[in-house]
């Protein structure tokens, strides 16, 4: 097995054997963190490799002010144990994260594009090439972004102006129009010291800058030829706004025109809006109608649901925003369903060393 612990700035490497139902297995689980990046904070990474780094899947973690654990944790717990599935078909897990996910998204883009320069450095000291002239070696690369993690790709590919793509590309929840919490919370806001949560908080002027930039490049024909519509997409909701939706005086009273279509964030009893269905799949037209109206409710639908960012949509049932099960599941099946090149077939000659290793 080729370990690649001493190309960067690997600060450990732990070896574990992995046994699987359909095989037996050497994985590799590896930490690679580097901070500061292009002097700014920078990054916390996991690796789940079987044998050697084959194709890649990038996990980007979203929002976090706590920042009180290491990816490793996630590889190690409940993560781990779900994306099993991918590892067994020779899919390889990395969970990428920020030293401080409250930063400028633009900085925390900077820190997945320099991560991807350095995943290709490993593919080209491994003899992988660059048929196709993109300036990256040929390998799948796919990139699952829960919540902020898909705005920061999707910050990166513009960022990176056509430098940087991927094969596919998974967001779960993520406020491609933006956080829109109930009214109630709106004193709140006051007291968000963060700029990532102002970039993406719906109606500010950093919102506006932010999202207005990201919509100017997307828009350009070259920009959505050479690196949207190469890739394989799919925008995961936590709600479903494809059919009307019904409020209620107190639903008006309360929360948003979108309550019934949006995911929700909770604390004890106060449960406020947060992604509304039409930012998490980037809706094109975010404009809505009313259906029916009576004194005390009103029924509405959105005018068109269309994406020309995301081939697919995927709706769940209105759900509190973050990553269950369900919806890792349903990305995974999105990446296996699109994966190109073939099952990695793990070396006979790695079965003798393992029944060395398990006696």
């Amino acid at each position: 097995m080729k370990c690649r612990a001493n190309i960067g700035l690997v600060t450990s490497v732990i070896l574990s054997v992995a046994l699987t139902v359909s095989e037996i297995a050497l994985a590799s689980d590896i930490v690679y963190d580097r901070d500061p990046v292009n002097g700014h904070s920078g990054f916390l990474s996991a690796w789940r490799v079987t044998d050697e780094l084959d194709k890649p899947v990038i996990v980007v973690k979203g929002y976090d002010t706590v920042n009180d654990d290491h990816p490793f944790d996630d590889l190690q717990n409940d993560l781990g144990a779900i994306t099993q599935p991918l590892i067994d078909l020779g899919h390889d897990i990395i969970i990428f994260d920020y030293v401080n996910g409250e930063a400028d998204l633009k900085e925390n883009a900077d820190n997945l594009a320099e991560f991807i320069w350095y995943i290709d450095s490993v593919f080209s000291a491994n003899g992988v090439i660059d048929r196709d002239g993109d300036g990256h070696p040929d390998y799948e690369l796919a990139i699952i972004g829960g919540s902020m993690g898909g705005i920061v790709a999707r910050t990166m590919f513009v960022q990176e102006n056509e430098a940087m793509g991927a094969d596919i590309f998974v967001t779960v929840d993520s406020p491609h129009h933006g956080v829109q919490l109930s009214p109630f919370l709106d004193w709140a806001t006051d007291f968000i010291d963060s700029v990532a949560g102002h970039q993406m908080l719906y109606g500010g002027v950093s919102y506006f800058e932010h999202y207005g930039w990201l919509r100017s490049v997307e828009s350009r024909p070259e920009f959505k030829e050479h690196v949207i519509d190469p890739m394989h997409t799919a925008a995961i909701a936590l709600s479903d706004g494809e059919s009307d939706w019904h409020l209620d005086f107190g639903d008006l009273l309360f929360h948003t025109d979108y309550h019934d279509v949006s995911s929700y964030i909770e604390d004890r009893d106060t449960r406020s809006d947060y992604v509304p269905y039409h930012s998490a799949v980037n809706m094109d037209n975010i404009g809505t109608e009313v259906v029916d109206r009576d004194w005390d409710s009103v029924d509405m639908k959105y005018t068109d649901t269309h994406t020309s960012y995301f081939d697919l949509k995927i709706p769940n049932p209105r759900d509190r925003h973050g990553a269950p099960d369900y919806v890792i599941q349903q990305a995974m099946d999105f990446v296996i369903e699109h994966s190109e090149r073939p099952q990695h077939n793990k070396p006979t000659w790695l079965i003798p060393i393992l029944d060395l290793l398990l006696q």
